[in-house]
């Protein structure tokens, strides 16, 4: 069996590829990502606006960090599917943003391996939250010889710190994990030229946030900072 991780752009319906589509449209099995707070799925949300015929089956991704747990919870998700995959030659996963990047795609691989050890992975790319939310605020994200840093917002403010002083510009996922915090961890790695926070990037309540205003703390998973040194 093949399984696919489809990057489906990062929330605006037009910005998904031709190619993308097609290897929905193929799929024998097409499943839908949704977090166990709600039955709200993005990437669902960009297929069916492109595709409004496409039959899903939802699967439930943990908000988990343990790696045990999670591989658990997933093993869990795909015996309660069964029945939609076994047999099937191509199950595909649409995901926000990119395949390769930050994607739970990798953790669903690992744990189906488990059960299918010969599945066959597969990435199509997809364009990444940074790059949209720097469209948004018309801003390129790097020149020349200019080093640009994607960094996850974890709890580890000294790597954070050190990641981002290496940095000329920098786009940092998930803000809202350092609450309060964010402004210190930015400011200690400062100075900066220009700050934006892009909120829920393409997406009808989409909020954009510059200056000092994109440091107040952030309660929206779906956000993107950007850091400029000049």
């Amino acid at each position: 069996m093949k399984f696919t991780v489809v990057g489906v752009g990062p929330g605006d319906p037009e910005l998904v590829t031709l190619k993308a589509l097609r290897i929905i449209k193929e799929a024998d099995v097409v499943l839908t990502p949704y977090s166990p707070r709600g039955k709200f799925s993005v990437a669902e949300q960009i297929v069916r606006a492109n595709i409004p015929e496409v039959k899903t089956t939802p699967i439930t991704f943990p908000m988990l960090t343990d790696t045990e747990e999670r591989e658990k919870f997933l093993l869990g998700e795909l015996e309660r599917i069964g029945g939609s995959w076994r047999g099937a030659k191509s199950v595909v996963l649409p995901v926000i943003g990119d395949s390769a990047l930050y994607a739970t795609g990798s953790y669903l691989f690992d744990a189906w391996k488990k059960i299918v050890p010969d599945l066959e992975l597969s990435l199509v790319p997809g364009i990444s939250a940074h790059q949209l939310a720097a469209s948004r605020i018309g801003s390129f994200l790097a020149m020349g010889e200019d080093v640009f840093s994607v960094i996850p917002c974890i709890d580890d403010r000294e790597g954070i710190v050190a990641a981002l002083r290496r940095a000329d510009s920098a786009a940092l996922y998930k803000p809202c994990i350092l609450r309060e915090k964010l402004a210190e961890v930015v400011a200690e790695a400062g100075p900066w030229g220009r700050m934006a926070r892009i909120d829920r990037a393409g997406l009808a309540d989409e909020k954009i946030y510059e200056g000092a205003a994109a440091l107040e703390p952030a309660e929206e998973y779906l956000s993107i900072l950007l850091l400029w040194r000049s």
